[in-house]
């Protein structure tokens, strides 16, 4: 297990000389030691403790207090205050920075032990609370989202239709070397990719019924193959790591090869026409609740396995504040231009009860993996 880390705040030298010791022997790992308010501050942002103990009184111009409820805008780390004092109204100061415990000086090696493991106990506590809330928060907002844009795009459907109705009707009634014909092929075309915007809408939000057969992922890769090649740059390399043996999933067939050509395009669009590589994989995984955990995948999806469609692209990569974006709709950045092509594609994924996982950094591309349950 890997050991947590402490950062000790104490301006006696000999007090947090002993302090560490105690940490040490008890299995935890001393990351550092300030004997300032100033410091406390500067190292608690370099280091991001999991725990501080922070001494009240210190040497300069900045008590433990105001340390604290500094660190506490800027990170969100637990303290356990250390004092001499127990005075009502030093207690009162320290509350209002939300502390997670209080031990009074000399202080005893099982009450440090118990105070920390508590601290640490509580602070997890809290976070997969906030997580859960957070998920909660999200699905509630998708779940409202996706009734209004459902019903939004199936009323413009009608009026596309009308549009689309009219136009064909025009271009047979006028004489094909009419001046009009090349206006109402616009129409046409604008009208087609308007009506494929709102397919996507409907995909996302799960309004299009879908038709479940059993599927072979990596034959159906196989087949696509040409597909596949001819609609990425050919300065992209392909590169197939396909699992023969891989259990077959019941998922409707049209909407599993969108799923497979909108994730080449994001990837072919993230390396911006530059050299690089595109791999497609196929497996089967063991997903457990922590993998299981993302904000915008269904709270109650079931351990165990999953047949795994895994897309690896060598581009510019994402940022976290990306990446936390890149399933709402229209959100684009310069290399993802086709704005519904991830929402529908975790729509899709969502209606056959699967998941999705990203991971990216910048500069080393990224990788996505739509599972599906078998």
């Amino acid at each position: 297990m890997e050991k947590q880390q402490i950062l000790i705040v104490e301006d006696n030298a000999i007090i947090a000389l002993c302090v560490k010791k105690m940490l040490t022997d008890f299995g935890y790992e001393v990351v550092g030691h300030a004997d300032s308010g100033e410091q406390a501050i500067q190292k608690a942002a370099e280091m991001l403790p999991a725990l501080i103990l922070m001494d009240i009184e210190l040497i300069g111009k900045m008590s433990g207090i105001e340390a604290a409820e500094e660190i506490r805008r800027q990170s969100d780390i637990p303290v356990i205050y250390l004092t001499a004092y127990s005075d009502d109204t030093r207690l009162q100061q320290a509350k209002i920075t939300a502390p997670y415990g209080y031990l009074i000086k000399p202080i005893q090696g099982r009450e440090l032990y118990a105070a920390i493991e508590m601290a640490l106990y509580k602070y997890k506590s809290e976070s997969q609370q906030r997580q859960i809330a957070a998920h909660i928060q999200y699905a509630q907002k998708a779940e409202s989202l996706g009734r209004m844009s459902g019903a939004v795009a199936h009323n413009f459907n009608n009026i596309l239709a009308t549009i689309l109705g009219y136009a064909e009707l025009m271009q047979i009634e006028l004489p094909p070397d009419s001046p009009t014909q090349p206006m109402i092929q616009e129409i046409l075309t604008a009208t087609m990719r308007a009506s494929k915007i709102t397919r996507q809408i409907l995909e996302y939000t799960g309004h299009i019924q879908s038709k479940p057969e059993k599927v072979h992922l990596s034959m159906l890769i196989r087949d696509m193959t040409p597909l596949i090649e001819i609609s990425i740059s050919k300065k992209i390399t392909l590169t197939y790591d396909l699992m023969d043996k891989i259990s077959v999933i019941n998922v409707d067939l049209n909407q599993l090869r969108q799923i497979v050509l909108n994730l080449i395009a994001n990837a072919s669009e993230a390396l911006e026409e530059h050299e690089g590589r595109i791999t497609i994989r196929t497996e089967i995984t063991e997903a457990d609740r922590a993998f299981l955990s993302e904000p915008y995948l269904d709270a109650d999806l079931p351990e165990g396995k999953y047949v795994v469609l895994e897309i690896t692209d060598t581009g510019c990569g994402m940022d976290e504040d990306t990446k936390a974006k890149i399933f709402d709709p229209f959100f684009t950045t310069k290399f993802m231009g086709r704005g519904l092509g991830l929402p529908a594609v975790l729509g899709i994924v969502k209606q056959h009860r699967g998941a999705i996982k990203v991971f990216s950094n910048l500069g080393t591309g990224t990788t996505i993996k739509v599972l599906f349950p078998i």
